[in-house]
């Protein structure tokens, strides 16, 4: 109990190249809908939305001792990425390769919450809501700190549109509670772009995505895998 307390146990000397977790493979879950039940009895709706482990095709099952996992868009393509922190090994970065192309957009805030004196506090736009619309559907988004295990996601918040050619409307509710909103006309030219909007300013800067080459990725000196059909 003595050594146990004087943390012998989790020291290096002690522990070495093992690791108390295991090194059991990653798991990468993708959503594929309502499935259909075996046996061709009628479906309950809220029953038949299942997840499928695709770590194994898409060559995401990294065996190493992976504890945090970050989602953002690293090369620029407009497609979510994953990098993954490893313990005591370099994180593990997998490009969204998927082949077939949806649309998306990606919304870069940037807020002004002010004091009383009218002095700006911050400008990241942390707690601002967007609801995007798009033909049959609204979707929401939250500008987060941070939404997982010692890990942190890219502040832009990105809106997959399938199929979707225009985007309807945009409505964003600022952390002051200001709400900024976005027409059909305003929003033309959005989809598959970086769209760059200031709290209370109706001056929007949008830029295509521009995919960065492979060798042109941020990657630094970390170990890399692209996924053939990531998330």
């Amino acid at each position: 109990m003595k050594q146990y307390k004087q943390g012998v146990f989790f020291s290096d000397n002690f522990v070495g190249e093992n690791s108390w977790n295991g090194y059991e493979r990653n798991c990468l879950f993708a959503n594929v809908g309502r499935v259909p039940p075996a046996d061709g009895a009628k479906a309950d709706e809220t029953e038949t939305r299942q997840f499928m482990d695709v770590a194994r095709p898409t060559g995401s099952d990294c065996i190493k001792d992976s504890r945090g996992v970050a989602v953002a868009d690293f090369n620029g393509d407009g497609k979510l990425d994953l990098v993954i922190n490893n313990n005591n090994a370099a994180p593990t970065l997998y490009l969204n390769d998927v082949k077939k192309d949806y649309n998306g957009v990606v919304l870069k805030l940037k807020g002004s919450m002010r004091d009383r004196e009218g002095k700006i506090l911050w400008n990241d736009a942390i707690g601002a809501r967007v609801r995007l619309t798009i033909p049959g559907k609204t979707m929401m988004r939250q500008v987060e700190a941070g939404s997982g295990f010692a890990s942190e996601m890219m502040l832009p918040i990105h809106f997959g549109l399938g199929d979707a050619k225009e985007i309807a409307a945009v409505e964003i509710k600022w952390p002051d509670g200001q709400v900024q909103r976005f027409d059909e006309a305003q929003t033309r030219g959005w989809v598959n772009s970086y769209v760059h909007i200031q709290e209370g300013s109706s001056q929007i800067a949008v830029v295509p995505n521009r995919p960065l080459s492979r060798a042109a990725a941020p990657l630094g000196n970390k170990s890399v895998a692209a996924a053939r059909g990531a998330p």
